[in-house]
C-alpha cells in the first residue's frame, strides 16, 4: 500500500487519550441485522424542527415512501424504513431521552423483500450532467442528514449563505470515540463509494483543496484511500493521517488539525471557509445519487458487554433490544449490565429503557458492565487545573462548573462554546460532573439572556 505523503496532525491545545476498547468490533465486517416486526421512527431524525407525518394509523405504506415530510429549512424528509402499515402514531420516548413524536410501523417482511429491489439497481451517473441546485435537491429529497452524531440537515449544511466563500471541504472519518469501528469499517468496505460521494460534496461547493481526515489507528483506512485516490489520479482530495488523540474528531478540531484556521466563539465552520462531513454522510449521498437510495439505514457499532460485538446495518426505528438480541446476541450476562450508551462512552446517552429505536445519528450502542462504571461522590476541586489543560476549547471548566452551581448567568457566556466532549470530568481527580453542569449552565446562561433582555425592554 502507498502511504499518505503528509504527516500526522492535530489539534494545537489539550485532548486526552482514553482506552480506546476499538478491538472488540474493529475489523468485522458490516452485517444487515434481521428485519424486526416493528420499527417505531421518531420525527426528529435530525437537527432541526422535527418532521411532520404524514401518514395516518392503517395505512399501508411501501420501503422508501416518505412518511414524514420537512417542517422548514432546518428539518429533513423520513422514509420509510420497510414495507408494512401503520400501526400507530403516539407519544414515546426517544434514544436522546425524550418524549418524541412516533410513527410505528408494522412490518411487513416479505414485501419489503420485494419492494427493496427497486434500490438495488446501480444508476451510471455523470457527475458534470448535474447542476449544483439538481444535487442539494436530491440530497434534500433522500432525507440525508449527518451521520456523525448531530445530525444537522445536509442540504443546508450544503448551502452557506452568499457571502461566506467555501474553500475547503473536510471529510471526517477521525471516529475518536472510544469503542465504535462503524465508521472504519464502512472506509474499508465502501472506500470508493464514499470517494464518489466525496466528489459529489466537492462539485456542490465548489471547492479548491479537499481532505479526508483519519486517524492513526486506522491505518489500513489510510493507506487504502491514498492508493484509490493515487490509482485514480484524484489529485483534488488528500488524505491527512490525524494523530490519534481525543477529541480529534470534533469539528473545531479536526478543522484546525487539517487547516490550522480556528473558529472564533459563535462562529461556524462557514465563517472560516469551512465545511465538514462525516465518511458516513459521504457514503449515503452516494446511495441517493447512485441507487436512487433514501436514508432508510445505517451503520452501527454494538459493543461492549456483549456476546457477538460487531458493525451492523440496521433500519432506522429498530429498538436498541432487538438490535442487541439478533446483532450482538444478547449480553454476556445482564445482571452485570450498568448502562446502554446511544453513543460513544464520552459524548454519549445513558438510555432509559431498551426499546428506544436506533436514529439517523446513532453511530454506535455501547454496553458497559459493572466493572466498567463507577459511581462516585463528587469531591471539591482542588484547583489542580487538569481540566482546563483537557481542553480542546481553552475554557475554564472549573469555573463554568461553579458559576452554574452558583446560579451566575450572566458569566456563562463561554459555555456555549463548550462542545461537551468530556475530557473536563474523564481527567478530574475528584470525580467533579464538569460537563453536567455546563450543560446546565448553558440554559442558565439562555434563560438569564432572555432575562435581561425583557428588563432592557421594560427600562
Amino acid at each position: 500500500m502507498r502511504k499518505s505523503l503528509f504527516k500526522p496532525v492535530t489539534f494545537k491545545k489539550g485532548g486526552i487519550h482514553p482506552l480506546e476498547n476499538k478491538h472488540l468490533s474493529a475489523h468485522k465486517a458490516i452485517v444487515e441485522l434481521p428485519l424486526p416486526d416493528q420499527l417505531s421512527i421518531n420525527l426528529s431524525q435530525h437537527l432541526g424542527k422535527k418532521a411532520k407525518a404524514i401518514v395516518e394509523k392503517k395505512q399501508v405504506v411501501c420501503i422508501g415512501d416518505v412518511i414524514a415530510e420537512a417542517d422548514g429549512p432546518f428539518s429533513a424528509l423520513i422514509h420509510a424504513p420497510a414495507s408494512g402499515t401503520i400501526k400507530r402514531i403516539e407519544e414515546k420516548l426517544s434514544a436522546q431521552g425524550i418524549m418524541e413524536t412516533t410513527i410505528v410501523i408494522e412490518v411487513n417482511k416479505e414485501k419489503t423483500g420485494i419492494d427493496r429491489s427497486k434500490f438495488e439497481t446501480l444508476n451510471e451517473i455523470d457527475l458534470s450532467s448535474f447542476s449544483r441546485e439538481e444535487l442539494i435537491k436530491k440530497i434534500q429529497q433522500n432525507g440525508i442528514v449527518g451521520q456523525g452524531g448531530a445530525a444537522f440537515p445536509t442540504h443546508m449544511k450544503l448551502s452557506p449563505p452568499l457571502d461566506k466563500q467555501i474553500d475547503v471541504l473536510i471529510i471526517n472519518g477521525a471516529e475518536c470515540e472510544p469503542y465504535l469501528t462503524a465508521d472504519h469499517q464502512l472506509m474499508l468496505e465502501k472506500s470508493m463509494e464514499i470517494i464518489k460521494g466525496t466528489l459529489v460534496l466537492a462539485k456542490i461547493l465548489g471547492v479548491e483543496h479537499t481532505f479526508i481526515g483519519i486517524e492513526q489507528n486506522k491505518f489500513d483506512a489510510i493507506d487504502l484511500f491514498t492508493k484509490i485516490l493515487n490509482d485514480q489520479n484524484i489529485t483534488h482530495i488528500q488524505v491527512i493521517p490525524l494523530i490519534t488523540k481525543y477529541p480529534q474528531g470534533g469539528e473545531k478540531q479536526l478543522i484546525n488539525a487539517i487547516t490550522g484556521r480556528d473558529i472564533p466563539s459563535g462562529q461556524l465552520p462557514f465563517d472560516i471557509g469551512v465545511v465538514v462531513h462525516n465518511v458516513g454522510t459521504a457514503f449515503s449521498i452516494y446511495e441517493a445519487l447512485y441507487y436512487n437510495k433514501p436514508v432508510m439505514d445505517r451503520v452501527t457499532t454494538i459493543t461492549g458487554f456483549v456476546k457477538n460485538p460487531g458493525n451492523f446495518r440496521i433500519k432506522i426505528g429498530t429498538s436498541f433490544q432487538h438490535a442487541i438480541d439478533t446483532g450482538a446476541q444478547g449480553f454476556l450476562d445482564e445482571e452485570r449490565v450498568r448502562s446502554v450508551i446511544n453513543g460513544g462512552p464520552m459524548m454519549g446517552q445513558s438510555v432509559r429503557q431498551l426499546d428506544v429505536t436506533v436514529m439517523k445519528g446513532t453511530g454506535g450502542i455501547v454496553a458497559l458492565a459493572d466493572a466498567e462504571i463507577t459511581y462516585q461522590d463528587e469531591g471539591p476541586c482542588i484547583r489542580c487545573s487538569r481540566c482546563i489543560d483537557v481542553c480542546p476549547i481553552n475554557l475554564m471548566p472549573l469555573q463554568l462548573a461553579d458559576d452554574t452551581i452558583m446560579n451566575n448567568g450572566k458569566l456563562l457566556r463561554d459555555a456555549l462554546d463548550c462542545i461537551e466532549c468530556g475530557n473536563c470530568s474523564y481527567i478530574c481527580p475528584t470525580n467533579r460532573k464538569l460537563v453536567h453542569w455546563i450543560k446546565i449552565g448553558k440554559k442558565v446562561y439562555r434563560t438569564w439572556k432572555v432575562q435581561e433582555e425583557k428588563f432592557n425592554k421594560n427600562i
